[in-house]
């Protein structure tokens, strides 16, 4: 994987990762996740160090080491089209930190490692960009983390479903909708996208998303 020049250095190791999580903290995100398969942290989730360094990261590399990831139904593809980036040291640094899988196994009871391979920082820009429904391959993506970086509205604009992720209670959308969960700048949520079907529909013009997309693995 090739090094975008001047990536952020990873001076982070002593700083706390989550802006505010202890184990009282831990119960409604537990709760949450038996009753969705979510679970939902922030904003603020993150602090503001590691939040700003994940963000100067994310928009280097999809600026200099990103690519746009398009799919359709009739090629047997998830149907999507969005742009995707590969991890620098700072996610990469951030998903395998204590915080990160301690929070993981506190909340869906398993004990999980990052899987590099099928992780990546992801952007959403105006109305031709979405993500169709599908659920995670379980061996490469038992469980995903979502961490919101940002998401933007135009002034006097009203977020569009775009800026919403559909879940499912099962593999398809033909299933009961479990949740919508609003993407919003230094949101983090945890998914079962393995096993629950999930899409986000088309952003409106002006609107966009950033985020990073964690995948784990048993």
């Amino acid at each position: 994987m090739s090094e975008p020049a001047n990536a952020p250095e990873v001076v982070l190791e002593d700083q706390a990762v989550f802006e505010r999580l202890d184990t009282r903290g831990l119960t409604p995100l537990k709760a949450q996740y038996r009753a969705t398969g979510t679970a939902t942290l922030g904003p603020p989730a993150l602090t503001m160090a590691w939040h700003a360094a994940l963000v100067a990261e994310a928009t280097q590399q999809l600026q200099v080491d990103g690519w746009v990831l398009s799919g359709t139904r009739e090629r047997g593809e998830i149907e999507q089209h969005n742009r995707r980036a590969r991890l620098g040291a700072v996610a990469r640094a951030y998903l395998s930190s204590k915080a990160v899988t301690g929070l993981l196994r506190a909340v869906t009871g398993e004990a999980l490692s990052p899987a590099w391979s099928a992780s990546c920082y992801t952007r959403y820009d105006g109305p031709c960009e979405h993500m169709g429904e599908h659920c995670d391959k379980p061996q490469a993506c038992a469980f995903a983390l979502l961490s919101y970086l940002e998401a933007f509205v135009p002034a006097g604009a009203q977020p569009s479903q775009g800026l919403q992720l559909f879940v499912f209670r099962g593999d398809s959308s033909a299933t009961p909708l479990a949740v919508r969960i609003s993407a919003r700048s230094n949101r983090v949520v945890v998914l079962n996208g393995a096993e629950q079907a999930h899409l986000r529909p088309p952003l409106d013009s002006g609107q966009f998303v950033m985020l990073l997309a964690g995948c784990f693995q048993r």
